[in-house]
């Protein structure tokens, strides 16, 4: 049951599988939809979580979601004093300024292949169920924002036997 709840939180929109680290909570059934604020003592906590998880079963899949994790921790919340920052915001600013819950971690099709170019762009669309109309929903209204939370639309080792 552990390693079912590891494997689901870390193929789910829970964990930011561009950025590294994971957000705070779910907003829904699926995992799908987190609430994007990050928490440097939850990201702790899964960090350590992981890597027992890795050094009892082997998993390589572990393994990468601790770096990610680690990199991540390294990357945004190290201060340059020194210390460590408690947490990210959910809220990015959109092109007009104003604050918009989950912002920075949302995907178009066009913005990913535009940031990893062409070929990476496809792949990444297809393993991680990027689509035209968008898995994130407003959350007055219900429909689709044309939006993506990357998630792992399977196994990672199926998908890599796809591609060979």
């Amino acid at each position: 049951m552990a390693t079912k709840t590891l494997d689901a939180m870390a193929a789910g929109g829970l964990h930011d599988h561009l950025g590294g680290g994971f957000h705070r909570y779910s907003t829904d059934a699926a995992w799908l939809v987190p609430h994007f604020e990050k928490m440097l003592y939850d990201n702790g906590q899964l960090m350590r979580v992981y890597a027992r998880a890795y050094s009892l079963t082997g998993n390589q899949d572990y393994r990468r979601v601790v770096e990610g994790i680690f990199q991540w921790l390294g990357r945004e919340m190290t201060s340059r004093e020194g210390g460590f920052y408690s947490a990210l915001d959910a809220d990015s600013l959109n092109e007009q300024g104003h604050a918009e819950e989950g912002l920075f971690y949302v995907w178009t099709p066009a913005q990913i292949i535009d940031a990893v170019g062409e070929t990476d762009g496809k792949l990444f669309i297809d393993v991680y169920g990027i689509t035209e109309e968008g898995n994130f929903r407003d959350e007055a209204s219900g429909t689709a924002t044309g939006h993506n939370i990357p998630f792992l639309a399977g196994p990672l080792a199926e998908k890599a036997e796809e591609l060979q």
